[in-house]
């Protein structure tokens, strides 16, 4: 499986990955060999073009996933509340009264979660090379993201489970073309170019929220650590 950033495309592929999930298609694309940006991107989008319009793909692929050998799975893990410190794929839908536009099928960090709502940095508001440089920070163990990514979400409006994205796997989840920002007029869904998103948000870009990355785990409420 992938490896994360700091060693990126430097994969150890499984010869017995039994069902593969599309980040196991992904690694398995780079035969184990270090791969330029360029080509990791591009194989990423063409792997994940069946899942860009149906989230629940995902969701589908590691539940075959957890039913096989634990070498032979992917390290996502499906969620059903969130916990600080983690990065998640999951469907959504916003209330709209003060939004002009929403992503659907946000990828947050969540930096804040109180069992209701919870907050973090969708990082589909910045185009992907931003996206590369906020997780590679997250990694870090440090939160450097515009505020402009910022926005609080309401538990019972996620759509489905979360799905908790590995570290091992953030190259690879950063990189999918899965956003789908919309806004709607009177219950009506209604395309918003991903590209005039990213465009609006340069000015802002170096308004930033910075703070020190605190992980929570899923075990007793004491399970909090700190991000080397």
């Amino acid at each position: 499986m992938a490896t994360g950033f700091a060693s990126i495309q430097r994969n150890a592929v499984n010869k017995k990955p039994g069902y593969k999930t599309l980040f196991e298609k992904v690694t398995e694309a780079t035969g184990g060999e270090k791969k330029s940006l360029t080509w990791y991107k591009s194989t990423v989008q063409q792997i994940s073009k069946s899942y860009t319009k149906d989230l629940s793909k995902f969701n589908k692929d590691e539940r075959a996933d957890k039913l096989q050998d634990d070498e032979q799975q992917d390290e996502n893990i499906l969620r059903t509340y969130p916990r600080a410190g983690h990065l998640y794929l999951f469907r959504y839908k916003a209330k709209m009264r003060w939004l002009p536009y929403y992503d659907k099928h946000p990828l947050v960090y969540v930096i804040k979660a109180n069992g209701i709502e919870f907050w973090g940095a969708n990082l589909h508001y910045l185009p992907p090379k931003k996206r590369i440089m906020a997780a590679k920070r997250l990694m870090e163990g440090v939160i450097d993201v515009p505020k402009v990514c910022l926005h609080k979400y309401i538990e019972d409006h996620v759509e489905g489970l979360y799905l908790d994205l590995a570290a091992a796997e953030w190259d690879t989840a950063v990189l999918l073309p899965v956003e789908e920002f919309v806004k709607t007029v009177k219950n009506h869904d209604f395309p918003y170019k991903k590209e005039d998103v990213w465009d609006e948000m340069k000015d802002s870009y170096y308004d930033k929220f910075k703070g020190r990355r605190t992980i929570q785990g899923y075990g007793k409420k004491s399970d909090i650590t700190m991000a080397k």
